[in-house]
């Protein structure tokens, strides 16, 4: 089946596009007709798989993850179109492998919805996780957030590696309470940002409900969002703190830059022997929105900028 799959998938892709198709019909049909596509093809990977998924912010916080880690010589394969499906994976696998169903590439890192994912760490167990945050815009789709967070604790159990977490959203951080044998890792914020980056149940819980307790010890962070400027963020790690320009826009989107800092760090191995960490600020300062969120567009003579948010009284989460 491996000689029919790749083929056939890359000529679906090919008319897909010509006739301007979807980007995860090619990946729907190499599902259909070779399920074992993507284990056989990610599981090659030196460095592994790294999936990124949450309530908000994925796509952005993947683009960051991924061009950090180029900085530092890697060679990424990620689904930019941010088909966040299985099925979208395999869509973005068909452009990047040869015919025989190669992938040249050190490292995978995959934005998935929360849903689907479950599914893809069935079949492709990730090294890593990053785990973003639960919030209650998604009740149309998975129902009560709990729920949500159980898709998000079924990712981190099939994590093989370092599972990354949100320090500051106590469903998210709960994870780590039931996990065994994983590298847990963490992102936060000073405490002097916490009342600008509201989680779920600061925003909705009604003060002294057991919903919305914290933690009763508040975890270490492998890197701490200190504070933020205009341009500016200044992010703590490794015992010093440093300040770094941000082309982002989105406050929501500079508290996700700590946690593709996490991740990025995780991935090239922490300290800096193994990471060039000059170099990885330079390149999160040069990260551009992705593709619909945060561009600014000039409209009549006035500027504009897209915010895609699927919480009105939010912009810049994804």
């Amino acid at each position: 089946m491996l000689y029919i799959s790749v083929p056939l998938g890359k000529l679906v892709r090919r008319v897909s596009r010509l006739r301007g198709g979807g980007s995860a019909l090619p990946g729907l049909v190499v599902e259909k007709i070779d399920p074992g596509f993507m284990q056989r093809t990610l599981t090659t990977l030196p460095h592994g798989v790294a999936v990124v998924s949450g309530t908000n912010g994925k796509t952005t916080t993947t683009k960051m993850v991924v061009e950090l880690l180029e900085s530092q010589g890697l060679k990424v394969f990620t689904n930019r179109t941010g088909s966040n499906f299985t099925r979208g994976v395999a869509a973005a696998l068909l452009g990047e492998v040869d015919w025989r169903g190669r992938l040249s590439a050190d490292v995978a890192v995959l934005e998935l919805d929360e849903a689907h994912a479950t599914h893809f760490v069935n079949r492709v167990p990730p090294r890593y996780s990053l785990l973003l945050n639960v919030l209650r815009d998604q009740l149309d789709r998975f129902g009560e957030i709990d729920n949500t967070a159980q898709l998000l604790q079924h990712i981190a159990d099939k994590t093989t590696g370092t599972v990354v977490l949100n320090r500051e959203d106590p469903r998210v951080a709960r994870i780590a309470e039931t996990l065994t044998g994983q590298d847990v890792q963490y992102f936060g914020l000073d405490d002097s940002l916490l009342s600008t980056f509201p989680n779920d149940d600061d925003m909705r819980a009604a003060p002294g409900s057991p919903a919305s307790a914290a933690l009763p010890h508040k975890p270490a962070a492998d890197v701490v969002l200190r504070k933020v400027g205009p341009d500016t963020a200044d992010f703590e790690y490794d015992g010093a703190t440093v300040t770094t320009a941000m082309k982002l826009r989105g406050v929501y989107n500079i508290f996700n830059a700590a946690a593709a800092l996490t991740l990025a760090r995780s991935i090239c191995g922490g300290g800096a022997a193994t990471a060039d960490h000059a170099t990885l600020l330079t390149a999160l300062s040069q990260v551009e929105p992705a593709f619909g969120r945060g561009e600014s567009l000039t409209v009549d003579g006035q500027p504009w900028t897209w915010c895609w948010s699927r919480t009105p009284a939010v912009s810049g989460w994804d």
